[in-house]
């Protein structure tokens, strides 16, 4: 039985070019019309700026060693920091910070935000991105409040739940490992707005961070602060009772001197000395509280603050030009190639 040859085929450049010269004036055409479309809808898309700021927060050791410059001046006073410096605060990871701005509380926030435009027009968030962003094109059905509000959950409308996945991918944050920096980009139609939102995303951050590093603290100083005063006015109480009952008992010495008054003045030297006890604990773990309060403040720096955009950042309107007239010149060569089946022409068994 003979085997079967297989068949060769090779490329007849010149006859290639013969084709590409002779149908030219559809290739060109071709390639102009995709063209001309990619320049249409380049020329049709939306705007966008995109506004960028940095922020470098304080790495928390929990050694506790921002507290060392104060241990001197603290021990002077009486108190002792030692345990206080070396607690630490137990706090969210930085690389976590970013998520902060993914929550739904902080677009409910972002949406009651003022904010001004380009044209110098203050506003609401939510009429902006509702007029700008999605140029009022909104199901008013969506806009119904299917269930009713509570402390206890968030109930939003469809609407907003579906402004709130949109935002999600115009309002970024990333956290760089190496530096510690975290980015905060937001792309929107204004250039202004767009700066604004980035601002008050890196002020919402900062906030949330330290209301959640220090709240514990702030409960803890609240707490003595209540209970130093109370103790105060019960110190000052037994202290002026002291005075008076020793300026009475000096009078009455030289006269009569009974044990029932030596009984009186101890029960209220007892309770004097008892309530300057209380007092003066509590006014020591007071400032313990406050140095530990100042302890786990953290210090977050802006590193590069949001600067308005001039140039869009989306989309490249040249590249889609660009592109769209390599695919044109593409499709038309397809064309020729394929045209009248001129492909024939060009393959050749070698």
């Amino acid at each position: 039985m003979e085997e079967q040859k297989e068949e060769i085929f090779s490329i007849d450049i010149k006859a290639f070019f013969k084709i590409i010269w002779k149908e030219k004036w559809w290739i060109i055409f071709i390639s102009l019309f995709i063209a001309g479309i990619g320049a249409f809808y380049a020329f049709s898309l939306k705007e966008e700026f995109t506004s960028t700021g940095k922020i470098l927060p304080e790495s928390q050791s929990k050694g506790g060693s921002s507290l060392g410059q104060f241990a001197g001046l603290a021990s002077l006073a009486g108190v002792d920091i030692g345990g206080v410096a070396g607690s630490g605060a137990d706090a969210v990871r930085p690389d976590l910070y970013p998520d902060v701005l993914t929550s739904t509380p902080f677009f409910l926030d972002l949406f009651q935000l003022k904010v001004k435009t380009k044209e110098n027009k203050e506003i609401l968030f939510k009429d902006f991105y509702q007029n700008n962003v999605l140029d009022g094109k909104i199901n008013e059905k969506n806009l119904k409040q299917n269930f009713p509000q509570s402390d206890k959950y968030v109930a939003v409308s469809y609407q907003t739940e579906l402004n709130i996945k949109d935002l999600k991918s115009r309002i970024s944050g990333t956290y760089d490992k190496k530096t510690g920096i975290i980015s905060i980009s937001t792309k929107l139609p204004d250039p202004v707005v767009a700066t604004l939102v980035t601002r008050f995303s890196m002020d919402y951050l900062t906030n949330y961070v330290i209301t959640y590093r220090t709240e514990k603290s702030k409960q803890d100083l609240q707490f003595l602060a209540d209970r130093l005063d109370a103790a105060k006015g019960r110190y000052y109480s037994n202290q002026e009772k002291k005075l008076e009952y020793s300026d009475q008992f000096q009078l009455q010495e030289g006269i009569l001197k009974l044990k029932s008054a030596d009984k009186q003045r101890e029960r209220i030297e007892s309770e004097y000395r008892l309530t300057a006890t209380m007092y003066n604990g509590l006014l020591q773990k007071y400032e313990e509280a406050k140095m530990k309060l100042q302890q786990e403040t953290p210090v977050i720096k802006v590193l590069e603050p949001p600067v308005v955009p001039n140039k869009r950042s989306y989309p490249n309107k040249i590249l889609i030009v660009i592109v769209s007239g390599f695919l044109g010149v593409f499709l038309g060569l397809l064309y020729a190639i394929f045209k009248k089946r001129n492909y024939k022409i060009i393959l050749t068994k070698a």
